[in-house]
């Protein structure tokens, strides 16, 4: 950014794209406080303020802020059938009391990590902003609910609200559960790799990286109201891609095992890409490569 460095709130600092986020924000010079329930895991870049903080509890630091990134949730569309009163809890509640801080703050814009889940397995390809939506898990409703309210307090009270629809994020400190990271962490440990179904189900897979710079374009924007907006690719990649990506880290052939398709899964994504590179200038720079 060119304009004058702003002070700026990242929950889920201590995650895999919080902490990204966090470090890709300082180094462009804006003023830090990264909030998560859980200490990082590597130490803070100097000058980034740390406060510990359960969102379900809102109890947000006395602060005034430029802006706030609101990354903090529970992931995963798989868990979430299990535990859908804590996603509902965490994703939802929590997303509203950090928007009812922004109001009693005045704090002016307000980004928040929505998914490419939202969208479902009859949402027409590539999905697009204005397309229907239709969530088939928990995890997914709870952040549609989150658009929803980031929207209402964007009409009700003025908030500048950018939802970011992030489409299979990776990179380096991934989760271990994630595809790309469980099938090299099973290769190198000379285990069975499980694939769900036949391996052919597709995904737009963005670099961390890529996200932390979408981020910072969605705080830099200047229109006024609610967004939504796609952070992908526009080129997907089968499972079976990805177990050759992670063959190919560990110089290793994988053993493979298959088994039923989660109903929570979607056969493929892929995100129409226009809006976010008319309107934020987005433009992936890190793709994903077998």
């Amino acid at each position: 950014m060119d304009s004058k460095p702003l002070s700026i709130l990242v929950t889920g600092s201590s995650g895999f794209i919080g902490t990204h986020v966090v470090r890709h924000l300082h180094e462009a010079g804006h003023k830090i406080t990264a909030l998560d329930y859980l200490p990082p895991k590597e130490p803070l870049p100097e000058g980034v303020r740390f406060e510990q903080c359960d969102i379900r509890q809102g109890m947000f630091p006395n602060l005034c802020f430029d802006a706030v990134v609101h990354l903090a949730a529970l992931a995963g569309v798989r868990p979430s059938i299990d535990r859908k009163l804590d996603y509902e809890i965490t994703n939802v509640v929590g997303t509203l009391r950090l928007l009812d801080f922004c109001r009693r703050m005045n704090v002016p814009t307000f980004v928040f990590a929505s998914s490419s889940s939202v969208y479902g397995p009859e949402s027409p390809l590539p999905f697009a902003e204005d397309g229907p939506t239709d969530p088939c898990s928990p995890y997914a409703l709870t952040k549609l609910h989150g658009e929803h309210w980031c929207r209402l307090y964007s009409r009700l009270h003025g908030l500048n609200a950018r939802a970011l629809r992030f489409f299979s994020v990776w990179g380096p400190g991934q989760r271990p559960d994630l595809a790309i990271e469980s099938f090299q962490r099973a290769i190198e440990r000379d285990q069975p790799v499980t694939i769900l179904g036949d391996g052919n189900q597709r995904r737009d897979l963005t670099h961390v990286s890529d996200v932390a710079r979408a981020v910072e374009l969605a705080i830099e924007w200047q229109k006024s109201g609610f967004e939504a907006f796609n952070v992908g690719t526009g080129v997907n990649h089968s499972v079976m891609d990805m177990l050759r990506h992670s063959s190919s880290k560990t110089g290793k052939k994988a053993v493979v095992l298959h088994s039923a398709l989660h109903l929570a899964d979607v056969r493929e994504t892929l995100a129409d890409t226009r809006k976010s590179h008319i309107l934020l200038g987005f433009q992936p720079l890190h793709p994903f490569q077998i």
